[in-house]
């Protein structure tokens, strides 16, 4: 490995940097601070970019460029509009902070980078990496928001860090009709994410890093991807463990490639009454790209499709058909959608009859066992979407011969902000990252679980399992078993707990199995 360590102006003040060569490429990185601990590559491309004649094509290889580049700054987030920061005004909001805290970075379609941290320790063994990969539904999020910053992950649990950008949106997840021609005929978000894997599997030991043992972790849509890439044969031997943080319902949510098409071929047509070709679309600016999906298209979901290709079936039937190949980490937390729900009966009554009858009152009991209606919508939906989904891929998993543990979080935080919102969707990761921003209300029990989770994290990293064999300061997280199965309650007090709504998941699977042969 060739590493160098150097500072630009040789000033008391001046950032140290390191120099490492990757990918046929000269990169300059920047320690996070003056104790050494960390280093820091930002906007390293791992492919060309996707623009022009590439727009909806397989990523393709970025060409190495002459002369040292600097990686001391973050790329373009990948385009999209202010849905995220929308986000985390509406959760600042709650923690009583203005909305000007919060900015979007810039945008754009040459997106296609990757970030690195990377311990000064890395220079004498080869450190097991962890892949971030971002949630948002699809269609926002970027691999550097102020949680996800992976300095404080990579020096604490001693591994390396590394976050991912991936197109979004009308750019990554869709698809037409003459991109049949095409194996790349959709998916492309999860191309990129392969893509990235693959540079890092080819690149990474040059960071320290050990590409025989990488771990795939990710929240919300991010963690609904990594599901998708562990059913994918092109991802096969690219990762060794994930980590799935509120994610599952991907299980449910596979687009049919023939939508997508539609969708492709009618928001042509809006863009040009005349023509509805690919070259139309191609022909298109971002912005107008972006602006008419959203306008005309409003309610569209950017899930992963079936393309015969990235995913050769549904997910569900990958599922059980596959002998996976990871170690799993997955969970939920406690009041994953009650932020986004009020009191409306209408809107409960509406997600519990959009499941088959057998499931409907299995749903309608769960909610009548909570306080409000928005708390009961809340936890039948998470129910569904995650706690079950989770249940099975952990049950396949351990069928492959591989270890799951499956974890429920559950801390508030204190205040007006963590009565209003509880354990909200996303809530777990700066506990993760360590990453607590200043006006979260953060107390000696979210240190605490910070350090707890941050260890069995970076331990599931190492080993694939979250436990420390050499420690007992923290409560034995149990592998997964259905015949007697057990959850770890991450909150003030750590403990195991018997799985919430197994039972009702053990009905619900089957029905929902057979339903999707019956629509095959």
């Amino acid at each position: 490995m060739s590493l160098f360590i150097f500072c630009h102006v040789c000033a008391a003040n001046e950032s140290l940097s390191v120099e490492v060569t990757a990918g046929n490429e000269i990169l300059i990185g920047q320690y996070t601070d003056q104790t050494l601990a960390v280093a820091a590559f930002k906007g390293i491309p791992y492919a060309a970019p996707p623009l022009d004649d590439s727009r909806w094509q397989a990523p393709e290889k970025h060409q190495p460029r002459s002369g040292k580049q600097l990686a001391t700054q973050f790329a373009h987030a990948c385009f999209q509009d202010s849905y995220n920061t929308q986000w985390y005004q509406q959760l600042g909001a709650a923690f009583g902070v203005s909305p000007e805290e919060f900015t979007d970075p810039s945008f754009s379609e040459d997106c296609l980078y990757l970030n690195i941290w990377t311990p000064l320790l890395s220079k004498d063994k080869k450190l097991p990496v962890m892949v971030w990969v971002h949630g948002g539904s699809n269609k926002a999020g970027w691999s550097y928001e102020q949680n996800y910053i992976g300095a404080k992950l990579a020096q604490q649990g001693n591994v390396i860090v590394v976050s991912i950008a991936y197109r979004l949106g009308v750019f990554g997840f869709f698809s037409h009709p003459e991109l049949m021609q095409n194996n790349a005929s959709a998916n492309f978000g999860l191309l990129d994410q392969i893509e990235a894997l693959s540079w890092i599997n080819k690149n990474i030991e040059q960071f320290g890093g050990d590409s025989s043992n990488i771990t795939l972790f990710g929240e919300s849509a991010g963690a609904a991807n990594i599901g998708n890439l562990i059913l994918s044969p092109l991802a096969d031997g690219l990762f060794q463990r994930a980590i799935s943080q509120s994610g599952g319902f991907q299980l449910w949510n596979n687009t049919a490639l023939k939508n997508q098409q539609t969708f492709g071929h009618d928001l042509a047509h809006s863009i040009d009454v005349n023509d509805r070709s690919l070259s139309t679309l191609k022909k298109a600016s971002a912005t107008v790209l972006f602006n008419k999906a959203k306008q005309d298209f409003p309610e569209y979901y950017y899930g992963a499709s079936v393309d015969g290709y990235v995913l050769p079936d549904t997910a569900l039937n990958l599922l059980f058909s596959r002998k996976l190949q990871v170690d799993l980490l997955i969970g939920s937390n406690q009041d994953e959608w009650l932020m986004y729900l009020d009191n409306s009966p209408e809107e409960l009554s509406q997600m519990i009859h959009s499941y088959p009858k057998d499931i409907q009152n299995i749903l309608k009991d769960r909610a009548q066992q909570e306080q409000s209606i928005a708390h009961g919508h809340d936890q039948a939906s998470t129910l569904i979407d995650m706690v079950c989904p989770g249940y099975a891929y952990a049950q396949q998993i351990v069928k492959s011969d591989k270890r799951a543990y499956i974890y429920r979080f559950k801390r508030v935080r204190t205040g007006n902000g963590g009565d209003q919102l509880q354990a909200y969707h996303g809530a777990e990761i700066p506990y993760v990252f360590d990453s607590h921003d200043d006006w979260l209300t953060t107390n000696n029990d979210d240190t605490a679980l910070t350090k707890a989770m941050v260890s069995y994290w970076t331990n599931f990293a190492k080993s694939g399992d979250p436990n420390d064999p050499t420690s007992t300061d923290l409560p034995h997280w149990p592998q997964f078993d259905e015949k007697d199965p057990k959850v770890l309650a991450l909150s003030a007090h750590i403990s195991t707990i018997s799985a919430p709504d197994f039972s009702n998941c053990q009905k619900i699977f089957p029905v929902l199995q057979q339903n999707a042969k019956e629509e095959e």
